[in-house]
């Protein structure tokens, strides 16, 4: 039985050996839409045999959003401490954020990461013009290829915008998109997969494989076609992420984010500290 094959359920630890494992997009009670503590997380970190576990607490910034004052960034950091004492020496605990990118808020989002450290930032589109993307409100007047196209032009602003580390779950749109137009095909947005791409390249942003769309869609986030067009324009830099909100959901289908990194021609992880990034092999001998 393949790694593919064998890693298939959610709940069953990750077939991760030989790989070196890190799961750089966990959801903590921190998050609005959270469903475990940091020390449970944790907890279930060491038991799939996890390297490096990365916290990307949501952190939102639309004042009309009943959660955008959420995140408290102080306990969040006395929870992390707690974590890194109690499980020194067997788990890497990284202190991340996940930020929720539209343009018109750039400056509160500068403000915030200026005075409020962290390990790593990735960057997230959810909304666009103010629509959370691919629902009715943002559908209704666009054809599928002007709602893709400008989903990746406000992905690549966040890109430009020089705020973020990590890409977060690029092609999210498909969660919802596959259900309002049919099956995706990234060779239809190669332009625009290609324009994103270089501008991630240029400014040293890794891009993420987000697992969270094999349980949603039965795709990655971004899908298999759009890492190959990532790796043909010189793309390198790798992140990956389960999005786990809880326990059971922490390292999902690690082995099929590493596989298809692997196959694309993406040898090497990047993993965080002070938002500086450093390179580790996928495979360890």
């Amino acid at each position: 039985m393949s790694n593919l094959e064998a890693n298939t359920t959610i709940g069953v630890p990750a077939l991760i050996d030989g790989y070196y494992a890190i799961d750089y997009q966990v959801h903590s009670f921190r998050s609005h839409d959270g469903l475990a503590s940091i020390q449970e997380q944790c907890r279930r970190a060491v038991e799939i045999g996890l390297d490096e576990i990365g916290f990307s607490e949501h952190k939102d910034f639309d004042p009309k959003d009943p959660v955008v004052d959420y995140f408290d960034y102080e306990a969040y950091l006395t929870e992390i401490e707690a974590a890194r004492t109690e499980f020194a020496g067997v788990l890497k605990i990284r202190a991340g954020v996940e930020v929720d990118y539209q343009h018109w808020f750039e400056d509160k989002i500068a403000n915030y990461l200026d005075t409020h450290p962290f390990d790593f930032v990735i960057g997230s589109v959810h909304y666009v013009d103010n629509s959370m993307v691919m629902t009715s409100s943002y559908t209704e007047n666009r054809t599928a290829e002007q709602a893709y196209r400008d989903y990746f032009c406000a992905v690549q602003d966040s890109v430009e915008s020089g705020l973020i580390d990590i890409l977060g779950h690029l092609e999210y749109a498909n969660r919802r998109g596959i259900g309002a137009y049919g099956m995706y095909s990234a060779l239809h947005y190669q332009k625009e997969l290609k324009s994103l791409f270089r501008a991630m390249i240029a400014r040293g942003i890794p891009l993420e494989i987000n697992t969270a769309g094999l349980h949603h869609v039965g795709l990655t986030y971004p899908t298999a076609e759009s890492v190959e067009i990532y790796t043909a324009e010189g793309g390198r830099l790798l992140s990956i992420g389960s999005d786990g909100h809880e326990p059971a959901k922490l390292g999902y289908q690690y082995a099929t984010a590493a596989e298809i990194a692997l196959s694309k021609g993406l040898t090497h992880l990047c993993t965080w500290e002070n938002r500086q990034k450093t390179e580790v092999p996928i495979v360890q001998n």
